[in-house]
Parts: structure tokens; sequence; C-alpha cells
């Protein structure tokens, strides 16, 4: 007991006056060791909840694989409403019916994918400045604003149907390429089917004629007493018609009965051949017409109709040959299809109820 000293405070001191360490019962320190703990636990915990990536949502069902390609169940559900959205609702499909419109939409969606994987392997792509000029082309066939309007409201996803236009320019590229390039129609070829087709090339009763338009009857009676003197009616109508076939001396070709309104097509039929009718008035203006020529009604010759008949004969070539073509890329492709095919659900059907897009313009 006499070899421990302390230093007045109650600290003890070794022998040589050092510090000692102060002894502190185990039961004071047990609540400080137990928070500490339960703090380190829980930022543990904290830092691993923070460190974990948030999982990967679940795969998409697969409808159909092409060469290792998924058709998902997403896209054929949106392909299958845009056909249902055409079917007339007071008579709804019967199941079989219902069936093959999906064996159709998923034959559709396999061609689809078969001919975009062709066009990659041949690297054909339609460049932006490409369907632009499309684009521009078919917004020739729209009044003002038409274009524009039926974008508007939600109707129709201009970015979709941009991205659809350009698959359907892709398509025109690669069959051209592929398919009707190789097609050539000979003249013996052309006159076999002309043969073999007689009757869609009988013609009815046609008559060649030609017109001057003119802004008002008085100007039109005018003109008329000028044609009947004599002036050569070719050349009064370049000067004077405000018709856009003035430019060639009011021709307006050989036209059947039916092509003009029936007041005028009665006036031009019962004309003899050289004659002028009196003046005619309709909603573009008053006309003067004149009969150039006449054709009887009856067969024609393969020589007139040869240039109709070659461009009939090589369109029908051109669509057997694309279905022997695709047919031979299905044959090679590894397709893979989930059966039974899944219906659409009914919200789908309603969200796909908007006015059809501008026509994408493809042969098939």
């Amino acid at each position: 007991m006499g070899d421990v000293m302390t230093d007045g405070f109650g600290k003890s001191l070794g022998k040589n006056g050092d510090m000692m360490p102060h002894r502190v019962p185990i039961l004071t320190i047990l609540p400080v060791l137990r928070g500490t703990l339960l703090w380190i636990v829980l930022l543990s915990f904290l830092m691993a909840c923070g460190s974990e990536k948030p999982s990967p949502p679940p795969p998409e069902p697969v409808v159909a694989t092409v060469n290792g390609e998924s058709i998902v169940l997403k896209e054929f559900e949106k392909a299958l409403a845009g056909e249902m959205a055409l079917v007339d609702r007071r008579t709804p499909l019967k199941a079989e019916e219902t069936e093959s419109l999906k064996e159709e939409v998923l034959d559709n969606l396999i061609r689809e994918r078969i001919m975009l994987q062709r066009a990659r392997d041949l690297s054909l792509d339609v460049g932006e400045a490409e369907l632009i000029a499309r684009i521009e082309e078919i917004r020739k066939d729209y009044n003002d604003g038409q274009f524009g309007e039926l974008f508007g409201a939600g109707k129709i996803d201009l970015s979709e149907w941009k991205n659809t236009l350009r698959m359907r320019m892709l398509f025109e590229t690669l069959i051209a390429r592929e398919v009707n390039a190789k097609i050539q129609v000979t003249d013996q070829e052309a006159e076999r089917y002309f043969n073999a087709n007689r009757k869609a090339y009988v013609t009815e009763r046609r008559v060649h004629v030609a017109q001057i338009v003119l802004p008002d009857r008085k100007l039109a009676e005018g003109i008329l007493k000028r044609l009947k003197a004599g002036e050569d009616f070719d050349k009064v109508a370049r000067e004077v018609s405000i018709g856009p076939e003035a430019v060639k001396g009011g021709d307006l070709g050989f036209f059947e009965r039916g092509v003009m309104p029936e007041a005028i097509d009665r006036m031009v039929f019962s004309l003899k051949v050289g004659k002028l009718s009196r003046v005619a008035q309709s909603p573009y203006g008053f006309h003067i017409f004149k009969v150039l020529g006449r054709e009887k009604a009856g067969g024609r010759k393969f020589s007139d109709a040869k240039e109709k008949v070659v461009a009939e004969l090589r369109k029908q070539m051109e669509a057997e040959a694309y279905i022997s073509w695709i047919d031979g890329l299905k044959a090679k492709a590894v397709i893979r299809i989930s059966r039974p095919l899944p219906g659409v659900p009914a919200a789908v059907v309603e969200k796909t109820e908007n006015p059809r897009p501008p026509a994408v313009p493809g042969k098939h």
C-alpha cells in the first residue's frame, strides 16, 4: 500500500510518480458501447441501401423472334389495335376472324422485320434530305393548313408518322433493287398478255376535244365570233384562255362519257368533228369547245394499247416476284412464335381510333 501515491486529486501515481490509468467500472461504459454499436450498424445499413442499384424492369413479353430479334407484346398489340380500329363495330368479328386477323398482323410484322434486316445487310438507308423531300410531296396534296392540322390536338404523332414513312421509303428502295430491277417485259410477253386480256382493252366511244376558258360571258361571246370568222382555235387559245391547257392550244385529249359535267358531255358528244360549241358556263368560267376527233367503241390494236399493256404486265410481274422474294427470305429466317397469340386490350383499341395519317407511299 505504501507504494501507491496520489496527486492530491484522487488520481493514482506510479512508483516513479507516473500517472496511472484511471479504472472505470465496466457497467459504467456498457450503455455507451451499446449506443455506439447501434449507430455503426445503422450507418452500415444506410450505406448499403444507398449503394444498391434499382432493380431493372422485367423484360417485355415476346410474341415472336426473327433471327434473334424480338417482336414484343406492345408492338404486336399496337399493330393489331390499328387493324381492329378499322373494323365496323356494328358487326363484331367472329372468333375465327379475330384469330385470322391476328395471324395476318403478325405475318406483316415478321415481313417488316425481315426486310429491315435485309436492308441493314445491304447498308441501305433513307437520309434526312430524302425524307423531307417526300414529306413536301405529300404536303402538296393538302390545302393550306390541312396537313399541319392532321398532327394537332393529339390526332397523329408526327414523329411516329415520320418513322413509318422513313421505313416505307426504305422498303421501296429495297424492293426496287432486289425485285423490280430484275423484271423485264419483252414485246412478245406484252402481246401475249394483250391477246389473253382483250376485253380489258375495249374502249368506249371517245371524243378528242380542245377548249378555251374565259372569265366572263361577254368576252367569251366575242372570242366565239372571232373563231367563227375563221381565226385559228389553237392560236387564240394560247393567247386568251385562262385554262391550264392553254399552253397546248387548249387540247384536253381524248375522254369518254362521264368525265365532264353532264351538260358539257351532251354538248361535246353531239358535235361533229371540227365544229365549235356555243358558250357554256361552269364553276371555272365560260367555255368554248371544239371537237378535234372521235374514236368508236370497240377493241384496240396492240400497237395502240402497248404502253398501257406493258405497264400493267410489269406491275403484275413485280407483285409475283415480290411474293417469291419475301417467301424466300422467310424460308431462310429463324422464326419462333409464342402461341396462342394474345388479344388486344380495349384501352389500346380506343387509343388508336384516330384519323388515318397522310398516305405513306409503298408498293407492297
